[in-house]
């Protein structure tokens, strides 16, 4: 029996991947297995961040060495896809995971590529044709689980609104949202498996829905179906609660923000992206908004949602940030208090808009704002 290993890196939505692809790859009469025992590594990948892309590395040159086969998928930038395959390493993309099947070993000694033609594909749940539609394997309970095992189920996939620094519309392309039954279907059947949170996933759920392009000028803040999924998902029977990432502050409707209010399975813990509390700093992401009308939208969040804890994503060191505008995002954080923050050190994505930018604040300064600013937040504010 053939085995594998699949060494994933990355955010939720990669882990919810990393369980279609064990769903796919179970199916094909492949056995789970630790790195060292696999066959085959299946490597899901995350080149948003060069740290991410440098484990990469670290694990191809540990594997090739034992001789294993390599797939690599996920989100991987054209030019990270480019460098990884003059070395033998051939990218798989996630959207198109249904034809996994379908791959055949390259006639070229030097391929990667594991041989899973010829295998039937069953028991998958669904049409094999389309990506959203392939059942995850969400984790099997066992007595010794805790019962808080979370569900990762995603609404929708790609962006639409090109942050100057974010690599996912070049990695997952442009929003498309799963119907609410699908959606319903997961989150049901994760339940029944003994899941007690369910997480729904999206690069910016507050359009899920929306197929109006940003650009439009009909375009209106409409967070019509995401609130009735929101609904749906919480009038569920059972006991557990559910949350979703991430929200762009922009796209927060007065409607989204009453009915979070009202839900009974919700459990007052919104991510809410800041990135910077500098608004020239957020003009240069291509951030919507302003630091002022941040703080207008959590002050009328925190009015409405009793017991409202906000988290939320910085990033330090954004090219020609200055040590003045640094200082503004500490300002800004001491006036939110947020509850958790996930810092990250400014670096550029091949592709994006902010690679043209002069990346001028050196690692040292980017490590020295980040550690100040994870002590408040994270350690010091939450004493």
């Amino acid at each position: 029996m053939r085995t594998y290993y699949i060494f994933t890196l990355g955010c939720q939505m990669n882990i919810a991947d990393s369980q279609k692809i064990t769903t796919i790859l179970d199916s094909l009469g492949y056995k789970s297995a630790s790195e060292y025992e696999a066959d085959l590594i299946v490597i899901n990948a995350c080149s948003v961040r060069q740290k991410a892309v440098d484990r990469i590395w670290g694990g191809i040159k540990k594997w090739q060495k034992s001789d294993k086969k390599i797939i690599l998928t996920g989100c991987v930038l054209p030019a990270d896809r480019k460098k990884f395959a003059q070395k033998g390493i051939r990218f798989f993309p996630i959207q198109n995971l249904f034809d996994l099947k379908k791959l055949k070993k390259s006639q070229d000694k030097h391929s990667n590529i594991p041989c899973l033609a010829g295998r039937q594909v069953q028991n998958i749940g669904g049409s094999i044709n389309n990506y959203f539609e392939i059942k995850p394997k969400f984790k099997i309970k066992s007595k010794h689980e805790k019962d808080n095992d979370i569900a990762y189920v995603p609404i929708m996939t790609g962006c639409d609104n090109f942050c100057s620094y974010c690599a996912v519309p070049l990695t997952r392309g442009r929003e498309k949202s799963r119907p609410i039954k699908d959606v319903v279907s997961d989150a049901k059947r994760a339940l029944k498996n003994g899941s007690k949170e369910i997480l729904l996933l999206g690069q910016n759920v507050n359009s899920y829905g929306i197929k109006k392009l940003r650009s439009s000028t009909n375009y209106l803040k409409n967070s019509g179906k995401f609130i009735k999924l929101l609904k749906t998902i919480d009038s569920l029977p059972g006991k557990f609660t559910f949350n979703f990432i991430s929200s762009n502050p922009d796209d927060m409707s007065d409607g989204l923000i009453k009915t979070l209010a009202k839900l009974k399975k919700w459990p007052r813990e919104l991510h809410l992206p800041l990135q910077s509390g500098d608004d020239t700093i957020l003009r240069k992401m291509n951030r919507k908004y302003t630091s002022n009308q941040y703080l207008v939208l959590v002050k009328n969040l925190k009015s409405q949602i009793s017991n409202l804890k906000i988290s939320t994503d910085i990033i330090v060191g954004f090219p020609a940030e200055t040590k003045k505008q640094y200082d503004n995002t500490v300002k800004f954080c001491r006036k939110i208090k947020f509850k958790k923050a996930y810092i990250s050190q400014y670096s550029p994505r091949p592709g994006t808009a902010a690679a043209k930018l002069d990346d001028d604040v050196p690692a040292l300064e980017k490590k020295r704002r980040w550690n100040k600013l994870d002590k408040f937040i994270n350690h010091t504010h939450n004493q």
